[in-house]
C-alpha cells in the first residue's frame, strides 16, 4: 500500500538537497566577489581608511538613518491592519526580513512565518492574507518601477541612460501590465477569471520547459480578490505611502554612506544615487546568495564606479551600506523572534495559547 510519507520523503530530501547546493554555490559566488574580484579593483586598506576618516557628524547620520530604516519598516503592515498595534507589526514584519534573508529562496518561508505570527496576534486569516499579498504587490511593483524611474530622471538630468535604459524600459513595460492585471482582478471576480484563462496557457508553458506543475491561476486570482480587493480599495493610499518610505529609507543610509565618504555631491547626484540603489534593490528581489550578499554589492560598486566615484570608496560605501542597514535589521529580526516566543510564552502562563 502506498502512503503519503512514501511520496513526500523523496520530495522532502530532494528539495533539501536543492537547498544545500544552492546555498554551497550562493557561498562559493559571495566568497569569489569580496575575496577576489573587489580585491582586483580597489584596496581594502585603502576603503577602511576611508571609513576611519568619515566625519562625526555623518557617522552620527548614519547611525540615524540606521533607527529610520529599522523603525519604518513595519508600519506597512500597520497600512494593511491598522488595529494590529506597532509591535506585532514589529515583531512581523523584522522576521520576515530575517527568514527571507538568511535562507535560500526564503521567501516562501517567510511568508509562511508571517501568517503564523499574525495568527498569533489575533489576525484573522483573510486579513493575514490580504496584508501579506498586498505587501507583497506592492514591494514587486516599486521594486520593478524604481529603475524606470531613475531612467527618466537621469534623462531629465541630462545624463548617460546606455547602460540600462533597455532593462529599465523591460521593467516599465512589465510594472504597466502588471498594475492592469492587479487592477482588474481587484474590480472582479469576473475581471479575475478573464485574466486567468488568458495568461493559463504561457504560464503553463513556462513551467513545463522547467519540469514543474503550473499554478491554478484562477483560484489563485480569486483567492487574491477575495483577500485583498477591499482593503486595497479603502487603503491604497496607506499602503503607497508607506511601502515607499519602507523601499527608500535603505537609499537613505547609501546617501549618508556616500556623502560622508566625499561622494556627493559631487561627483555623485542625488538621482544617481537613486539608479544605483534602484538596481541594487531589484537584484535583492533575485537573491543568488542570501540577502544578494555579494552579487547585489558588486552591481552596487559598479553602477557607483560608471557614475563617477573611484573604487575604494565605491567599496567603502557598499560596506557601510551593509553594516548600518542589512547587518543590523538581521539582528533586530533575530529579536523580534525573541519577543514573539515572549509573548507566546506569557499568553500560555495565562492560559490563553
Amino acid at each position: 500500500m502506498l502512503h503519503v510519507t512514501d511520496i513526500a520523503t523523496p520530495v522532502k530530501n530532494k528539495s533539501r538537497k536543492k537547498t544545500i547546493i544552492t546555498t554551497i554555490v550562493g557561498l562559493v559566488i559571495m566568497v569569489a566577489i569580496f575575496a577576489v574580484l573587489f580585491p582586483h579593483f580597489a584596496d581594502y586598506k585603502q576603503a577602511l581608511q576611508q571609513l576611519a576618516e568619515m566625519p562625526n557628524i555623518w557617522i552620527a547620520a548614519l547611525v540615524l538613518a540606521g533607527i529610520i530604516n529599522i523603525a519604518v519598516y513595519p508600519v506597512t503592515a500597520l497600512a494593511a491592519i491598522p488595529h494590529i498595534g506597532y509591535r506585532a507589526a514589529f515583531v512581523e514584519r523584522q522576521a520576515g526580513f530575517l527568514v527571507s534573508n538568511i535562507i535560500p529562496g526564503g521567501g516562501a518561508v517567510a511568508v509562511g512565518t508571517q501568517y503564523g505570527i499574525l495568527a498569533r496576534y489575533g489576525v484573522s486569516t483573510a486579513s493575514a492574507a490580504a496584508a501579506v499579498s498586498a505587501d507583497a504587490v506592492w514591494t514587486y511593483l516599486l521594486t520593478l518601477g524604481f529603475p524606470s524611474i531613475a531612467v527618466v530622471l537621469l534623462v531629465i538630468e541630462g545624463r548617460s541612460t546606455a547602460g540600462f535604459a533597455l532593462a529599465a524600459g523591460i521593467g516599465l513595460a512589465v510594472v504597466i501590465v502588471s498594475l492592469i492585471v492587479i487592477i482588474m482582478t481587484l474590480r472582479s471576480e469576473d475581471g479575475a477569471l478573464r485574466i486567468a484563462r488568458f495568461a493559463q496557457r504561457p504560464v503553463s508553458a513556462v513551467y513545463r520547459r522547467f519540469k514543474r506543475n503550473a499554478p491554478d491561476l484562477s483560484s489563485v486570482l480569486l483567492e487574491f480578490h477575495q483577500h485583498a480587493s477591499a482593503m486595497v480599495a479603502t487603503r491604497w493610499r496607506q499602503l503607497t505611502i508607506t511601502n515607499l518610505a519602507a523601499q527608500l529609507t535603505p537609499m537613505l543610509v547609501l546617501w549618508c554612506a556616500l556623502a560622508g565618504l566625499g561622494a556627493y555631491p559631487d561627483p555623485l547626484t542625488l538621482v544617481e544615487i537613486f539608479a544605483a540603489y534602484s538596481v541594487a534593490l531589484l537584484l535583492t528581489s533575485f537573491p543568488i546568495t542570501p540577502g544578494g550578499l555579494g552579487t547585489v554589492d558588486a552591481a552596487l560598486v559598479a553602477l557607483l564606479v560608471a557614475f563617477g566615484v573611484d573604487s575604494s570608496t565605491a567599496i567603502a560605501a557598499d560596506l557601510v551600506w551593509r553594516i548600518v542597514w542589512f547587518l543590523p535589521q538581521l539582528l533586530v529580526g533575530l529579536g523580534a523572534i525573541g519577543l514573539y516566543w515572549w509573548d507566546r510564552r506569557k499568553d500560555a502562563g495565562r492560559g490563553l495559547v
